[in-house]
């Protein structure tokens, strides 16, 4: 087991962690599927509104890669298609059926399993709807089935601003994970990786065999499977490396044994607007409104993943399929009198503009304030304080909006971990991340 500690990043007090134990949550529904999740996927729509789908039945593909589809998460109608700009479709709702019709595929024993081909195994995660599960690095984007991984890493971490659990996750599917480990071994040439934080390492991880280990430490994004693989196996030209999710690893080694979509999932709601802050056992695809019902859309904004990393989603919206948890933040749309001048005891500051800084491990308030408004960039040296990543990002993001593809692969953009700190600590409120990944389409739009 190899030991590895960051020592520049930030990690932010925030209030409303989940806490538990795990609640089994009602049936939802309905669930809801967003396509514009998957990066440089041009969704085609394989289902219609009234149609009846089964679970694992495919909702939509890739138009450029038709084998790449991803697959609904409940069996009923599809009682809506949302379209945002140019036709491009945002969300397909599900009412899910009283008995649901599910889409049936081979099962084997895992020994049966483990003796499969590499091209036994692709096909039968291609036709689950899982393949999907998986992402390459670098630009976390769906890999090329063809294609062999120098490694596929695990992510079994989270030190975010509203961590989630992964001992709570993984807890009753040891077995399925490790074959799920057995099954990933074959994708690549290299090794897996099983990657955790230190002194946090759930027992399907610390009894998994035929991977290697390893723990992190420090400030985050420490605990984010990208900043890992950086350390790990940082990245070169050429090389490419997978990475998943522990959850969708054991998945993998379900979907094998069972023949059948998983559907099930643990799901965190966290966050100070949140009114139940805790774990759920609940399915793929469920919404914020239906796991709790009592945080108001009106005075909160639902996060899809964590608050510095997650994208905002309406409350009836489904669950990203890379997103483990709800984050629920006030939204700081009240007008503050004089806040300027007040010493601010309440208000989150990472650079001592507030007498918050007297006490920077107390859990502040935060809501979805900017504080000010967009202005020019400064460059301070406060972007690389934070970034766990061995590049300058206010030179990169220079190099990005200018459209300097040479200058910005030699300035990281391929070893960004997109850990949302730059934007989160920019005095001017820029937007890093969304520069960041407009960057990242657009060099892959280059490549193709």
């Amino acid at each position: 087991m190899s030991d590895y500690r960051m020592k520049r990043g930030y990690d932010v007090p925030m209030l409303g962690r989940a806490e538990g134990p795990i609640v089994d949550a009602a049936r939802p529904k309905r669930v809801g599927v967003r396509p514009t999740e998957f990066r440089f996927v041009k969704p085609k729509l394989m289902v219609k509104e009234g149609e009846t789908v089964s679970a694992g039945q495919p909702l939509f593909r890739d138009r450029k890669r038709a084998e790449i589809r991803v697959v609904a998460p409940a069996g009923g109608v599809v009682s809506e298609i949302r379209f945002g700009r140019r036709k491009v479709c945002q969300e397909i709702f599900i009412d899910v059926a009283e008995q649901e019709p599910v889409v049936e595929h081979s099962t084997y024993s895992p020994d049966e399993a483990r003796q499969l081909t590499r091209a036994q195994i692709v096909e039968i995660l291609l036709d689950s709807g899982l393949w999907p599960s998986l992402r390459r690095r670098p630009f976390s984007v769906i890999p090329d089935p063809e294609r062999v991984p120098e490694a596929i890493f695990i992510g079994a971490a989270d030190n975010d601003p509203l961590p989630f659990d992964y001992s709570i996750a993984l807890a009753g599917r040891e077995e399925d994970f490790q074959l799920g480990v057995d099954l990933l071994g074959k994708l690549t040439e290299g090794k897996v990786h099983a990657c955790t934080l230190k002194g946090s390492v759930p027992g399907a991880i610390s009894q998994a065999r035929n991977c290697e280990k390893h723990t992190f430490s420090g400030p985050y994004p420490a605990g984010k499977i990208e900043a890992q693989i950086h350390y790990v196996l940082p990245h070169k030209k050429g090389r490419e490396v997978w990475y998943l999710d522990a959850q969708d690893c054991a998945d993998i080694g379900e979907v094998v044994r069972a023949g059948r979509y998983p559907v099930a999932r643990v799901v965190a709601v966290a966050g100070e607007g949140a009114v139940r802050a805790q774990y759920f056992r609940t399915r793929r695809a469920v919404s914020a409104a239906h796991l709790d019902p009592d945080a108001s859309p009106a005075s909160n904004r639902f996060v899809s993943g964590g608050p510095l990393t997650g994208v905002r989603v309406s409350s009836d919206c489904g669950l990203g399929l890379y997103d483990c948890k709800f984050s629920v933040i006030p939204e700081g749309d009240h007008p503050e009198f004089v806040g300027w001048m007040l010493p601010g005891f309440h208000k989150l500051s990472r650079y001592r503009a507030y007498a918050s800084a007297m006490m920077p491990t107390k859990a502040q308030h935060l809501d979805t304030n900017l504080g000010g408004g967009v202005r020019a960039h400064v460059a301070t040296g406060i972007y690389e304080d934070v970034c766990g990543m061995d590049i300058l990002p206010g030179y990169l993001m220079k190099s990005v909006l200018v459209e300097d593809f040479e200058e910005s692969d030699s300035l990281g953009l391929a070893d960004c971990a997109e850990c949302g700190l730059c934007t989160h600590v920019c005095p001017s409120k820029i937007e890093f991340g969304e520069i960041i990944s407009k960057g990242i389409v657009a060099h892959l739009r280059e490549e193709a």
